[in-house]
């Protein structure tokens, strides 16, 4: 096995040759892009061989003949494609001539046994958890690891302007977990009558009751979580990027459904949520992170506000992700309001604090299940790094087959009818001139 690529090559005593070679590509594959797929990566393991076109045999699977002297070749490309990209599988047989044709069975039964099992996921070790309460005022409580410092608690900048805020990080200090942030106002949506009152994007402005608002136009969650990622989250590291983002509707859903019979008649409110995940590097290190963001907009006539209701997420060494995971989601999952407090501040009954312990508990199962807490992620994000650190990356145009190298540091690539090759972070097409690049494993 070659333990770079992770392709197979299995050898029989008569000159017959078996390859099996798992890859994964960051774009869906389709039959039109598929022939050239397989004619790259065939020419990877057997160069010297000279390969016939590539023929469709199912919606998700091409093979091509070829040959090399007194010896006949095949190669077989399937997948399977989701929307987070392609996991294909590569096949080679190759034998000599005379005898390929009573190996076959041999091949047969090779192929069918193959099963692809990974690596065993490193278990977190047991973390043991005591209470910690917010020392400013009380309002409320989780629980985290035992022997890992705490600090935050509830900042009161006026009689409504209340922030909850908590840091906490390990006795080791490779894991940094973060809820909320104090530093992030409320924020006023610009509207005509603040133009013309003197209040522009960027300007603050007091509503009144000691309460001031940044002017910013609204932000909804994964964009607000990638913004964070970028700029606070990872502070003091360097080559900060986004691997992954995703709106999380099912977190809205769950959210408003909470928040709906709550709601003040005569108001509209609407929550967005979504999910990044980062890497960056600190002292030559290679950190990881996730940040889950949650935004809330809140009009009535022509006056909106808005505010970043939920935050959480953390910046972990490579080898403790699992371990900052699990104590985010049980941190999450252990969030109480003090009712005491709630009855005070708001003279609300305790419906309002079970609210928002609820909201914490869905937000803790919908991290738990995000697709990146999975072990494959990890070899996703390495290659991703890995690209980055040499500034180009492998990619194939579907339509003439042609092999290009592009500067990386984009998510998606696109060429158009003047060769003109363009990167972006989403997979909207930059016009309709543009076709994608398929990234190459």
């Amino acid at each position: 096995m070659d333990r770079s690529s992770g392709r197979i090559l299995i050898a029989g005593n008569q000159g017959e040759q078996v390859v099996i070679w798992p890859v994964f590509i960051f774009e869906p594959l389709d039959t039109r892009a598929a022939p050239a797929m397989l004619r790259h990566l065939a020419v990877k393991f057997w160069p010297d061989v000279r390969w016939q076109s590539p023929q469709s045999v199912s919606p998700t699977a091409v093979r091509m003949q070829g040959q090399q002297q007194d010896r006949v070749a095949t190669a077989l490309l399937t997948w399977i494609t989701s929307a987070k990209g392609t996991a294909a599988y590569v096949y080679g047989l190759a034998a000599p001539q005379s005898v390929y044709h009573q190996s076959e069975e041999t091949f047969a039964t090779l192929l069918k046994s193959f099963r692809l099992i990974g690596t065993p996921t490193e278990e977190p070790r047991s973390l043991r958890y005591v209470t910690w309460q917010d020392p400013r005022e009380n309002a409320f409580s989780v629980e985290i690891p035992q022997g890992w410092k705490a600090s935050g608690g509830l900042f009161r900048f006026a009689s409504v302007d209340i922030r909850p805020a908590l840091e906490v990080i390990s006795p080791d200090g490779k894991i940094r977990i973060t809820g909320g942030d104090a530093e992030i106002p409320a924020f006023a949506v610009p509207n005509q009558m603040l133009e013309w009152t003197g209040f522009r994007e960027g300007s603050w402005y007091s509503p009144g009751y000691g309460v001031t608002l940044m002017v910013r136009r609204y932000v909804g969650g994964t964009d607000f979580a990638r913004e964070y990622a970028l700029t606070k989250a990872t502070r003091g590291c360097a080559e900060a990027r986004i691997t992954e983002a995703r709106d999380r509707p099912e977190a809205v859903q769950a959210i408003n459904a909470l928040a709906r019979q709550y709601d003040v008649p005569g108001f509209s409110t609407q929550w967005t949520a979504g999910e990044v995940a980062f890497t960056c590097r600190r002292e030559g290190q290679p950190l990881h992170g996730y940040y889950f963001a949650a935004t809330k907009v809140s009009q009535a006539y022509q006056t909106a506000v808005w505010n970043v209701e939920l935050l959480y997420g953390y910046l972990s060494a490579s080898d403790k992700v699992a371990e900052a995971q699990a104590a985010l989601e049980h941190l999450l999952a252990t969030f109480q309001l003090n009712p005491q407090w709630v009855r005070m501040q708001q003279n609300l009954t305790a419906a309002t604090s079970q609210i928002v312990t609820r909201t914490h508990q869905e937000i803790s199962n919908i991290i738990s299940s995000a697709y990146w807490t999975r072990q494959s992620v990890q070899d996703e994000l390495g290659r991703r790094r890995s690209n980055a650190i040499l500034g180009v990356e492998d990619v194939i145009d579907p339509l003439t087959g042609r092999e290009l190298k592009v500067e990386s540091g984009s998510n998606y690539y696109w060429v158009d009818h003047r060769e003109r090759i363009v990167g972006t972070e989403t997979d909207v097409r930059p016009s309709l001139d543009f076709r994608q690049l398929i990234r190459l494993p």
